[in-house]
This record gives C-alpha cells, structure tokens and sequence, in this order.
C-alpha cells in the first residue's frame, strides 16, 4: 500500500521535477497543460453516463483482449496512460497495483492501456511487477475513440527531444500524439460509471475513489 495519498505523491515528484528540469523546457510543459485545458478536449471526451467505445488490443505478448469479452464478467476498470517513461504514470499504476486485489474482489477487470510498443508495455509490467495486462493502442486509436488523444506541439516536440525522449520511437509510430491520463469504470451494461480525466497529466484521482462505485455496481448486479 502507498504511504500517502497519490496526489502528495504526484505533487513531489512534479517538485523535484521542477528544480531539475531546465526553466524553459518546464514552462513549455505548462503551457501545453494550459493549452489543453483551454481547448476544452477534456469536456468533449467520453464521460459518466456514455457508452463506452469497444476496443480489442494486443498485450505485451500479442494476446488480443477484448472489451466485449472483459465485460461479460462483469465491470472493467480502464486506465489510460501516457507511458513507462512518464513519472506521474508510474506512480499511479504503482498506486492502483497496491489496491489491485481489493479492486478486484469487487468483480472488476483492470487493464491499462498506452500508445507505447508491446516491449515497452511488457517492461512497464516487469519493472512495476503489475498484476494487470498494459494493452498496446498502437496510434492512439482507442485513447481517440474516448477523446482522450491530441497532438504534440512542435514546440513540445523539440523540449522533449531536447530531454531524450522521442516518442516516435517509444510508440513505435511517427505521429507524435499523446493520450490524456484517464480512468473509466465500465458497468457489464457497457455504459461509463465513473471517468476521471487527468487534462493536468501531474494530477490523478485517488485509486480509493473506486471503490464506491464498484461497490454500487456489484450491489444492483446481486439485487
């Protein structure tokens, strides 16, 4: 178990983040945050009440898992994630690992799903020792059927590259997208119980948010 709740977590490391980062590079980041916020993607993305788009990706091993098949067991936890070389990402699957199995008792699936390449996605597993699949959404296909994806400056570009991270190369295709960290709880019923859409990927909700409305969901399907 974490201890302390995500979001102190996520606020030291965006510290420390701050105090190594070049000032420039850090006020690129910014605005890209602010960029998105005005931009109003986070409204438009798919939220509590919608039906949740249907997908069928590969994991780390090439296994395709399907939303159809998940769902006929009952509820499906989907957490979206920019990827491995992300530092907020990594703490929050971390944190979701540490609840994982009180998650699932409640009769949830999880799976986490990010652009990134099939070895990537595997390594986030081994190095993280998560207990739940990080499905492969080559292109961002399924992250742009919730909303959740949208396209990298040039400016942003070049502060990344300028840190080492190429995301051409860490997605495995060239077109330089990003997907907005979110969590969505699916119902069997295939509509949208709970979505947490992080517009600020350096702020998450906290994995005890769940446990509510998993419950709720386990208490209308046993009535």
């Amino acid at each position: 178990m974490t201890t302390m709740p995500l979001q102190d977590e996520l606020d030291a490391v965006r510290e420390r983040c701050h105090e190594s980062t070049p000032q420039h590079i850090s006020r690129v980041r910014q605005g890209a945050i602010e960029d998105l916020v005005s931009s109003g993607i986070a409204e438009r993305a798919v939220r509590a009440g919608d039906y949740a788009p249907r997908f069928r990706l590969r994991d780390s091993d090439g296994k395709a898992i399907s939303s159809n098949d998940l769902l006929e067991r009952g509820p499906v936890l989907v957490v979206f994630y920019r990827g491995r070389w992300c530092p907020y990402c990594r703490l929050d699957l971390r944190a979701l690992e540490a609840v994982a199995r009180n998650l699932r008792s409640t009769g949830v699936s999880i799976v986490a799903v990010s652009p990134q390449t099939a070895d990537e996605s595997g390594a986030t597993e081994r190095i993280h020792n998560l207990s739940f699949p990080c499905l492969v959404d080559r292109g961002g296909r399924v992250a742009s059927a919730f909303g959740l994806r949208w396209k990298v400056s040039q400016e942003l570009r070049a502060a990344e590259l300028e840190t080492g991270l190429d995301l051409a190369a860490v997605n495995g295709e060239p077109s330089w997208t990003l997907t907005m960290p979110a969590r969505y709880v699916i119902g069997p019923d295939g509509i949208v119980e709970y979505a947490d859409i992080s517009v600020d990927y350096t702020r998450r909700g906290d994995p005890t948010e769940l446990f509510p409305v998993l419950n709720q969901i386990r208490a209308r399907v046993v009535h």
